[in-house]
């Protein structure tokens, strides 16, 4: 008996590991720049209309996402403020139960803000 579950145990794991799932629940993956830009343009417009801050966007550099209590995206993207100047920011958006969103803009401090999901 013992020997049939060991055999049925390295039967199941070598299946298992041939099948190669690559899936790591946890682990961050990378964002495609589009669905990077949409999430963000959807969140920079819905703070647009309350206190800012104000900014559009020029481009995304860089995006991952990983999944935590909700979803995080961490984005590099070229943010256009209201004077016209261009900077590069790193942006980290949190969905859980709303929307926060913090940008990490060289020179200046660190802003965090929330609204709800659009």
């Amino acid at each position: 008996m013992m020997k049939l579950f060991v055999i049925v145990l390295l039967a199941t794991l070598a299946i298992a590991n041939a099948v190669g799932d690559t899936h790591c629940p946890g682990c961050v993956t990378n964002l495609k720049t589009e669905d990077a830009a949409a999430s963000l343009n959807k969140s920079l417009n819905k703070l647009a209309t309350g206190d800012g801050p104000h900014y559009r966007l020029g481009k995304v550099n860089s995006a991952s996402k990983q999944v935590i209590r909700g979803l995080q995206y961490r984005i590099n993207a070229d943010l256009i403020d209201e004077n016209g100047q261009t900077k590069t920011c790193d942006i980290n958006m949190v969905f859980f139960q709303g929307v926060e969103i913090t940008f990490k803009c060289p020179g200046e401090d660190d802003v965090t803000k929330t609204h709800e999901p659009v």
